[in-house]
This record gives structure tokens, sequence and C-alpha cells, in this order.
């Protein structure tokens, strides 16, 4: 026994040793002392085979052949006692002491576990660690995915309004688990009641300390990420073929595309591991919503560390307290989702749970609104062919199981499931929901008046108990022999394992041996890293710090602080081929203070830092928040966009990308210029925010401000070829300022947010094609060709080996050849004009222009 072991000494302690051994006092101190120490070897040798007879594999070594034998009085003390104490008149069957008066019986072991009294016995505990067999427990590494299949074609669960209504069983509320037996073997049942109450009485610290070191996944912890929940997902990614993170259609291929943000929301999740683990595992290329209770329980974006959470929107429902049971957050939350992806989310991930503190027994009954509503957010986000992964509890009521069966006609297929990094002593499991079919609106709709039901309390007396009637789900015979085989198969294993964690408590010499062993075949098969969580330290300055992840900078730096080159009045110079060239309308007149247009680097969070040209350095930005993820540099400007005409106008400061050379870690520096555009939108759409509470006016005016915490909206610059020129300036529109001004503005669309506008001061041209190359059209062959400045050598995309990587600009080339158009006054962007200054460009040279040049 464990608390034998501690009563004695350790086998290195050594008696202490004394001088003078002929005094009766010393003697009978040695004498006590000597049986102690044998009294201690013999706990030691109980508790090695009680280890050894629980532990599969384990070699229990001989009893060692100078131990005494018992079989006189005399049994259980060495000769050298022996001796002493019959030289001391000790006689056998009487006690110490002048008188014979010291007790006869040895000193029993305390029996006492955890915090419980010392005179309190524990029989069903015992009973509880006798009955664990090891033998018994089956761990399957990698675990097998049992999956049920939606057999029907139709695209839609095929159930009515009028069915769902009458399925419903409505009665008084129920608090007991111990009947619901219609779902399970009923000695499953019972076994695992039994078994969780076995710990009533025992401190948690004795249990916690026995659930380490009794299963064998613990060493895994939280890896790298915030808390357990990041590894339970990359566990269950390793089962499901990584298809949570990597989708896949119906047909085997990517459900999102190359050029697609990948969409999820993470529900009643908070601090937010599930989050985390998807940023790591996809980077900025991955668009977060996240749902939870404000609070203790909130979301902890600053523990963010493996996966940034620049790309992560938490919201919370219009009443702003994340309370997932308040219709009108559910229906906020929806709706906040569903406009900024337009079909919804591909992922839906649910990991909610509540204190059942002394009520673990009846944890399904207690969670059952929770389930509920988790499912509602599921059946109005996840987008058709998307998929669901929430978390429950022990499946045995009947409205658990009818919620499951509603999940199972809304989607392809689902499984429920048991990662092994979900400690096996827990009524823990996931389902796993996959193909969520198209039209499950009546559904979602008629879960949204079960769930009001329950949250206004109409008939406190009363309670919903079944969404699905028995008849009906007997009726799906494939359905109820899953059930019932998951909460058996996964009964017995908890069963089993709580009989383990007993056993581990009254034992505490007991350790599971393969812990370090199976620790590293996980990590292997979850794609994880063998690594700790660690703290990133300071990343040091700017310089450092892009040297470390792009060595290239360094011969870029003397390119990218040339300043912009003016267009010269001769449109033939600049553009000698039209067909070269892209721009983009620019905000700002200079690069001057706050009007900030330069390379960007993010280094995380709102730590960014602008390039100073003179100074061929990085300096902080201060004055505005902006929010990048690390490892990021762009070429961008502040743009002072305006809600509102007149006196009413707000400006909000916004940050335009206007093209990219590393995002998120990724190096786009040689993708073409329309490759390079298209992928600084995706950038922007992953990291854009909406301004929350757009009614408020402080909410608008702040929302820019450094000091206040939120960080600036990010938009891409859009790319008008040359040919659109015209067409670029039809769309300008005449607005008033607030100084009570009309000037020229470009419309930008948000959409959350009203929509806005900005004064352009100029365009920006940038260079597609590379410095020594022009593109041209052939009017024989009617296609382009590139014709080489310098070895006037002419050929057609086909004849390059690499025509993309041959002739097109990298970002730098087309950094250093851009050329700006300033707007210095009204007359440059009339359709006509009168006077023109010799030094100024028109708009109405570019009409001719292109016109002498490139009409048919």
């Amino acid at each position: 026994m464990a608390t034998t072991f501690n009563l004695w000494a350790e086998p290195s302690e050594k008696p202490e040793t004394l001088s003078d051994d002929s005094q009766p006092e010393i003697k009978r101190r040695r004498i006590l002392e000597e049986c102690d120490t044998v009294r201690g070897k013999e706990a030691v040798a109980a508790a090695a085979a009680a280890a050894a007879a629980s532990v599969p594999n384990m070699v229990i070594e001989p009893p060692d052949s100078k131990a005494p034998i018992s079989g006189s009085s005399f049994g259980q003390f060495s000769e050298k006692s022996v001796r002493m104490m019959q030289q001391m008149g000790y006689k056998a069957g009487t006690g110490l002491g002048k008188s014979g008066q010291g007790r006869i019986d040895l000193i029993e072991t305390s029996s006492q576990k955890g915090r419980s009294g010392l005179g309190m016995k524990m029989d069903q505990f015992d009973s509880a660690a006798a009955q664990f067999d090891a033998a018994e427990e089956v761990i399957k590494i990698p675990e097998e995915m049992v999956w049920l299949y939606n057999c029907s074609k139709i695209d839609e669960p095929e159930i009515t309004q009028e069915e769902l209504d009458s399925w419903m069983v409505i009665g008084a509320p129920k608090r007991t688990i111990d009947d619901e037996t219609r779902f399970c073997d009923p000695k499953v049942l019972q076994a695992i009641i039994d078994g969780k109450s076995v710990f009533d009485q025992l401190g948690q610290n004795d249990m916690r300390k026995a659930r380490f070191r009794s299963n064998m996944f613990e060493l895994i912890r939280n890896n790298i990420f915030m808390n357990r929940a990041a590894v339970k997902l990359a566990n269950l990614d390793s089962m499901c073929e990584w298809t949570i993170t990597e989708p896949l259609d119906r047909h085997g291929q990517l459900f999102v595309k190359e050029d697609e943000v990948f969409f999820f929301a993470d529900v009643c999740a908070g601090p937010g591991g599930f989050s985390e683990y998807i940023l790591w595992r996809k980077g900025w290329r991955a668009k977060g919503f996240g749902f939870t209770l404000r609070g203790e329980n909130d979301f902890k974006l600053d523990g963010f560390i493996a996966g940034t959470p620049e790309t992560f929107d938490p919201y919370y429902g219009p009443n702003d307290d994340g309370n997932i049971y308040d219709p009108a957050n559910i229906d906020g939350f929806s709706e906040y989702v569903l406009r900024q992806t337009n079909t919804g989310v591909h992922l839906m991930v649910a990991d909610g749970g509540i204190s059942v503190k002394n009520e673990e027994n009846i944890q399904e009954i207690l969670l059952k609104q929770l389930y509920l509503c988790q499912v509602i957010v599921a059946l109005d986000i996840v987008r058709p062919n998307g998929s669901l992964v929430l978390k429950v509890f022990d499946q045995f009521t009947p409205f658990s199981v009818g919620l499951v069966y509603l999940l199972y006609r809304c989607f392809g297929q689902i499984s429920i499931c048991k990662p092994n990094s979900s400690r096996p002593a827990n009524s823990e499991r996931y389902i796993v929901c996959k193909w969520k079919k198209s039209n499950t609106d009546i559904i979602a709709k008629h879960l949204k008046d079960v769930n009001r039901r329950i949250y206004e309390k109409t008939d406190p007396e009363t309670d919903i108990l079944e969404l699905v009637a028995d008849s009906v789900l007997r009726e799906d015979r494939e359905f109820i022999e899953y059930i019932e085989n998951s909460n058996n198969s996964y009964g017995r294993m908890q069963a089993i394992a709580l009989q383990k964690v007993a056993a581990y408590c009254g034992n505490r010499d007991l350790t599971e041996h393969r812990q370090r062993e199976v620790k590293k075949q996980c990590l292997a098969l979850w794609n994880l890293p063998d690594a700790t969580r660690n703290i990133p330290k300071a990343k040091g300055d700017p310089d450092q710090y892009i040297e470390k992840f792009y060595e290239v900078w360094r011969a870029l730096a003397k390119s990218v602080g040339l300043p912009e080159r003016n267009l010269l009045p001769d449109l033939r110079v600049n553009f000698p081929s039209a067909h070269d060239w892209y721009f983009v309308p620019i905000g700002n007149p200079n690069n001057q203070g706050k009007n900030l247009r330069s390379m960007l680097l993010g280094k995380a969070g709102k730590e960014v830092y602008k390039f100073d040209a003179k100074q061929r350095g990085w300096t902080l930005v201060k004055d505005i928040a902006i929010e990048l993820p690390p490892k990021t540099i762009i070429y961008g400007e502040i743009v002072r966009e305006l809600q509102g005409e007149g006196k009413s106008q707000v400006v909000i400061n916004t940050l335009h990308i206007i093209d990219g050379l590393v995002l998120g870690g990724e190096d786009i520096r040689c993708l073409p210029l329309a490759k390079r555009n298209a992928r600084c939108h995706q950038f922007a759409k992953a990291l854009n925010k909406p301004i929350k509470n757009t009614g408020s006016s402080d909410a608008i005016s702040t929302a820019s401000s450094a000091t206040t915490g939120c960080s600036l909206q990010i938009r891409a610059k859009q790319l008008y070829s040359l040919f659109d020129m015209e067409t670029f300036f039809t769309s300008l529109k005449s607005c008033e300022l607030k100084t009570g001004n009309n000037r020229l503005g470009y419309h930008v669309t948000n959409i959350i947010n009203p929509d806005r506008l900005y004064v352009p001061y100029g365009l920006l041209f940038l260079r597609e094609v590379k410095p020594d190359y022009m593109k041209t059209l052939s009017k024989k062959h009617n296609k382009f060709y590139y014709f080489h400045t310098k070895t006037k050598e002419s050929r057609f995309p086909e004849q390059f080996n690499n025509q993309e990587k041959e002739t097109l600009a990298t970002f730098d080339e087309t950094f250093r050849t851009r050329l700006f158009w300033e707007w210095t006054n009204v007359h440059q962007v009339q359709d006509e004009v009168e006077e023109k200054h010799a030094d100024h460009v028109y708009r109405v040279d570019f009409n001719n222009y292109m016109k002498n040049n490139y009409s048919r």
C-alpha cells in the first residue's frame, strides 16, 4: 500500500550510529529502529508486488533470500534483533516495558485516502480499485473512426415542420440519469455511475495525481499550445486524415481553393485552444470568428502564441455578453458571420462546457441546452458541404440522442469518437459531421423555437424531454445500432479507466510506464513538434528580425528606398507599351507625417514598423494602430476614408495594401503583379475586421486610434489597366467634404459597415512586365508577344521555357520603376480642359495617348 510505504523510512536512510550500546535505553532504541527498518522493507516489497500485479508486462523481482521468514513469534524480526530483545528480558507474546505493558499487536498501516478522516472507511473505493484488470484496457493508436452515413441523395434533411412538432415530448423536468437505458446496456450505465461516485469522497488533488500517473497520454499535455483542447483538435484532425483543416468535397477535391480564405467559427471555446491550433496549422489563410462568454472564460488572444490571432475576430452578439443561450445573440452572431462569408464558414468547432461540480452523474442533462444552442449556430453558419466538430459528453438521454439524429439527417456523415488525447476516465467525446446539406432552415428554426421556450422558461414545471419520437428513432435501425454501440463501447472504456484511476489512487507507487513512448508516437502521428510551450523572447530590433526570416531583404533595401518618379508630360516616354502597366488610386498627397505611404514590417500584433527611406532603417509606427501577422512585409498607405457627407462626415483611417513582398512568412516576391495583388486581396480579407457598434459615433471616430486597442481596417488596392483609365474616371463621384468643398471621390464598399469614399490625390503606375521587355499585341496573329528592348528579339509566350518567370516583373522590379501622377489642381482630372500647363499631365492627355496608339 502507498500509505504503508510513506509511513516508513526510505531504504536509503540509515539509523544513527551510537558510540555506547551498553546503555539499556540506547539498546532499546536501536532494537525499535531495526524493527521499523525491517517492516519498512516489507512494506516496499508489498507495494512492488501490488504494482506488478496491476501493470502488464512488469517483471516481479524474486524475494530476498536473506529476509527473515515468518512462522514463530519472532519471525518478523532478524536474528540479531531477537538476541538483543531476549537480553533485555523480552518474552514472546508479551509487551515491552518493565511490566510488559507495551502493546502486543503491530501498529496497523493507515488506510486513509486523500483528505478523508483517518478513521474513515472507504470500502466502495477499495472495491473499485480491486476491480481494475489491466488486461481489459484496450488502447488503439491510431484510433478507429466509425462513420454513420446518410445515404440519401437529396440535398435536404427531408423532415417537415409538422413532423418536428409531432415528435416532441414534453414532461416534468428530469434530474436523474440512472434509468436512461433505452440506448445502452444498463450494466454499462451503472458501471459509469458507480465509477464516478467512487471519487465523491476523495480529495481532488489525490484524484488528479492518480489520473496523471494512470493515463498513458498524459505527458503530451498541451504541447506548444495554450491548453489541451488544441492538442485534441490536432488528434481529431489526424484521425480524420487532416480533412478538418484541409476539407475535401464529396468528390475528393479540395473544398477551399488556393485563392480562397478558409473560414472557421470557434463557438463556446474560450480561451481559444481550438483556434490557436487552426491558426498554427493554416496561418493567415484562415479567418476565424469567435463566440464565447465574456469574463474569465473569454478568448485569451494574448495567449495565441503558436498561431497568432491577427485573423481572429471575437464577437459577442448584440448584447455583447457572448451568452449563447440568448436567442438574440445567436441571430446576431449568425448574421455577423454570414455577411462576411457569403455562404457561411467551412468549419465550425464547438468546445462548450459548464461546471458540474458534485453533479457529474447528470452532466448530460445539465448540458442539454448548450448542446442545443451549439447545433443551432452550426445549422445557421456552416456552409453547404461544410463540417462541424462538436464536443459532447454522455449520449444516454432521448434529448441528446434526438439531437444527434437531427445532425445525422442534416449532414452527409457523422462520427461519434473519443480521441486518445481526451482523458479516458471522463465522459467527453466528439461528434464530427461532414458535408452539411443545403436546406436545413426548417430544423434550425424549429430548434430555435425549442431554445426560446427553454430560455424564457414560459412553463418552469415542464421541460422538453425528447426532440425526436422514440418510434421514429427505432425505425432507423442503423442509427439506433450505431448509438448503442457507441454508448456501450465508450462506456466500458470509461468504466475501466475509472477503475484504473481508483487503483492508482489506492497505490501511489503505480505508474503508467508507457507514457514517454506513447508521447513520442502520438506527436509524430499528429504532426506536432516534440516541444513545450515557450513565451517568445524579444524579437530584437527590426533589422535583426527581418534578417532571420528574409535574407533577401539586405539586397532589396537599397531599391525599396528609392522615391517614386513623377510622370512626364510625354506619355510615350513613360509608357512605350500600355500593356506593360497597371495603376491604383492614391489617397495621400505625399509620404510625410501621418500621410504614410511606405514599406511596412509586421512583427505580430500591433508591433508594426515603417521603412524610412532617408535613414534606410525601420521606425515604429506609433500614432496609428496597425495589426499585421509576424513575418510580413508590404507596401501600403494610410488613407483617410470618409463616411457620410457634409458636417456629419467622419474620417476613418484605413490601411490600403498597394503591393506585397512577404505575407505572414509567405514569400510572394517573384509572383507576377496581378497574382501578388490577388494574394494581397486574400490577405486583407482575412485580416480585415468590421468596426463594432457602428451606430456609435465614438466607435467610428476612435476606430483608428492607437490608444483605443482597435486596429485599422485593411483593404487591398484594385488594379486598373491603362485601357480602363476612362472607366475609372467615370466611376468617381462628386461628394461634399466637411469643409463644404466638393471633390471627386473614389467609392469603397464594406460588408458590415456603411460604404465609404476617399479623395484620390493621384495615380500610382505599377509595371507588370520586366523593364527589359515590352508586351505588344501582334495584329497579324492577334495575340501578345514580348519584345526584348536590348536584344531586339520577339517571342510569343509559348516560346519561353518559363514565360512568367522570364518576362514578368518581381516585386522589387515593379517597386523601383513605379511612376506617380500627382493631381495638384482639379483641371487635371476633368474630361475637357481649355488651358494646360506644360509640366502637368491631364486626363485628356491619356485619352489622346490611348486613342492615337491603341484605337482599333
